[in-house]
């Protein structure tokens, strides 16, 4: 720190080398994908923070890859509302507040809503692609036992991208994924207030419970109070 409390350019260098050794590329359909992706659940980690400037050159060096994909991946997350360009400052992380918050909510319990119907159908139909819903609830089980956060995130976004494709709604289905990043970041900043966390797992399988014995007018408040309940955690 200088005279003034703020920090040196060596240790605001420092500082935002340290954020982005923990960004890490994941498997994705393309190397723009994994890009975005990795940058999304920097996000959701707190490795880059609301309003943060995203430095090209940096982040083609930390990836190890040139500057063509990663200007894809940051046009898509402009494209979707996680990063702005702003002219002659480059581009930023946008702050993901209250009302961003609750928009996505919104939106995903709509679609959410309209999967469970169609998903309802298929499993009381073909109840054995129930067990599709098994491996993100035991991975989900694995990464609360490992105190591993982002992997519980993970798994709980998998989790409902299988109800969609249970749903075998494929406008309902790309419509979510298009979301899907906002609800990762979403994860990331609400799980860690709720209310007895090991406890997420239970959640899930009670959801899938709920779901199946559920008549059709009770889906909309049943997928929606498990949407909210990061948003209005139980006391």
């Amino acid at each position: 720190m200088n005279a003034d409390g703020l920090a040196t350019p060596e240790e605001a260098l420092q500082a935002r080398a340290d954020g982005l050794s923990r960004l890490q590329l994941v498997k994705s359909r393309s190397l723009p994908d994994q890009i975005a992706d990795a940058i999304v659940e920097g996000i959701a980690a707190g490795a880059l923070s609301p309003g943060q400037r995203l430095i090209e050159v940096e982040l083609a060096r930390h990836f190890a890859v040139s500057r063509v994909p990663l200007r894809e991946a940051l046009k898509a997350l402009e494209a979707q509302g996680i990063v702005a360009r702003e002219q002659n400052r480059g581009v930023r992380v946008v702050a993901l507040d209250e009302t961003r918050v609750d928009r996505v909510c919104e939106v995903r319990a709509a679609l959410e809503t309209i999967a469970a119907r169609g998903a309802v159908e298929t499993y009381r139909t073909s109840p054995e692609k129930l067990a599709r819903l098994e491996a993100p609830i035991r991975s989900m089980e694995e990464a609360v036992r490992r105190g591993d956060w982002a992997g519980v995130n993970k798994a709980d976004l998998a989790f409902h991208h299988e109800i969609c494709l249970a749903s075998q709604n494929e406008i309902v289905t790309t419509l979510w994924q298009g979301i899907a990043r906002h609800v990762l970041m979403i994860f990331g900043r609400e799980i860690l207030t709720e209310v007895g966390q090991s406890q997420i797992v239970r959640q899930h399988r009670e959801f899938v419970t709920n779901l199946l014995a559920a008549e059709e007018a009770a889906l909309p408040p049943l997928v929606e109070g498990h949407i909210m309940r990061l948003r209005r955690p139980s006391r």
